[in-house]
């Protein structure tokens, strides 16, 4: 391996954990976990409270569960369950989607309003 192979490949590697030092840390921890059903609010789960909550669609249903300021679905009926090997969320932002339930879990913050944007 030539001297500029490594000097690239370490300023790739720098850049990556800089990225990722950037999201993982400049993301705050959110308040409340709302699930959401073909853009329709179901649910708002407070994350300082531990629960579940059912959400029934007319393709299924699935359980979505808060605990120790994180959200998780627990249990869904449909066949792909990306949902439920989703990792916990907690920071403002982050999301589990179910595509065949239409189904989305976002947490937010503080002072934040539920529509972000409309597309007509």
């Amino acid at each position: 391996m030539k001297k500029t192979d490594l000097i690239l490949a370490l300023a790739a590697i720098l850049a990556a954990a800089g990225i990722w030092l950037f999201y993982s840390a400049g993301a705050d921890k959110g308040l409340t976990a709302v699930v959401t059903v073909d853009g329709e609010v179901k649910a708002e789960m407070p994350l300082e409270e531990n629960g579940d909550v059912r959400i029934e669609t007319e393709a299924g249903y699935n359980i979505v569960h808060t605990e120790n300021g994180q959200a998780f679905v627990t249990e869904a009926d449909c066949r792909d369950q990306i949902c439920v090997d989703h990792k916990k969320i907690e920071k403002v932002g982050e999301t589990i989607v179910c595509l065949p339930h239409k189904m989305v879990v976002e947490i937010i913050g503080e002072g934040e309003a539920e529509v972000d944007m409309v597309v007509g």
